[in-house]
């Protein structure tokens, strides 16, 4: 097992005070051609200016990094989709793992993403979601990889305003460390005192989603206070991706979570590079 070579990727995901800013642009490969990543080389482009420390991205999007990108990326080793009809959403919950710790290596990724999806409709469907991850996880320690297990609660046996629940997060978050995540990634939980508890107890970074699109000032406001309560960074998509800046987003981002800034300093910073751009 290459220990030193999983120990450096993930290393080089977190800055020199140990924390991160990762965008996840992989959403396509469920969702399709939909706004803005039907553009995706611009967008690739404005997220890079921003300087975040990772990136999460499919096959596809790895190839429109410009050679002189030096930003390390994670592949996103799973498909996950609500619907057998590209473009659409629907009730379905359709998940395989598609891309292997060697094709990453290969590839040139600096780890792995991939999802453990809590509450199914089907519990031999979750169940065959924890033996994906446990296998990965295996794959990736013999290529020297690490892995990130985003752990959510996303089953259709859960309902939307469920899906934050502290203690619930808290759960999935340590199944996915007693499985061997290198990193963790999971919901902002509705309550920072089991955050605080549950970063202080698990010797592996824990990052943040970002979740449905959402105002810029509430969201500031959970990241702020989860990164206060001992998350070592996040790891967000459509708040960024989908946003009118995501330049300007992605620097917001880092002056809270690399320059400790307030809630109103980021928002300040947001809206005078809004004003600066063409």
């Amino acid at each position: 097992m290459d220990e030193g070579g999983r120990a450096a990727g993930r290393q080089a995901l977190f800055g020199s005070d140990g924390r991160t800013v990762i965008v996840a642009m992989d959403h396509a490969l469920g969702s399709g051609q939909i706004e803005p990543l039907d553009r995706p080389q611009p967008l690739v482009n404005s997220v890079l200016a921003g300087g975040p420390d990772g990136l999460i991205l499919t096959e596809g999007m790895r190839r429109l990094l410009p050679p002189s990108a030096r930003v390390p990326w994670l592949l996103t080793a799973d498909y996950y989709a609500t619907s057998v009809m590209p473009g659409e959403a629907a009730e379905e919950e359709l998940h395989r793992f598609i891309w292997s710790a060697e094709h990453a290596k290969r590839s040139g990724a600096a780890g792995l993403k991939c999802l453990l999806v809590f509450g199914r409709q089907d519990a031999q469907q979750q169940a065959a979601n924890v033996v994906a991850v446990a296998e990965l996880l295996s794959e990736a320690r013999g290529v020297g990889l690490p892995v990130m297990v985003e752990a959510t609660l996303w089953g259709r046996r859960i309902p939307a305003e469920r899906q934050s629940a502290a203690g619930a997060v808290a759960h999935a978050a340590r199944i996915a460390f007693e499985l061997g995540a290198d990193v963790i990634k999971i919901a902002i939980p509705d309550d920072m005192r089991t955050l605080e508890r549950l970063a202080a107890s698990l010797p592996v970074p824990i990052v943040l989603m970002g979740g449905p699109h959402a105002d810029a000032e509430p969201l500031f406001a959970s990241l702020r206070d989860a990164i206060d309560a001992g998350a070592r960074g996040l790891a967000l998509g459509r708040n960024v991706w989908g946003s009118k800046d995501p330049e300007g987003y992605v620097g917001a981002l880092n002056r809270i979570v690399h320059g400790g800034a307030s809630v109103a300093d980021a928002l300040e910073y947001l809206r005078q590079q809004r004003l600066d751009t063409p």
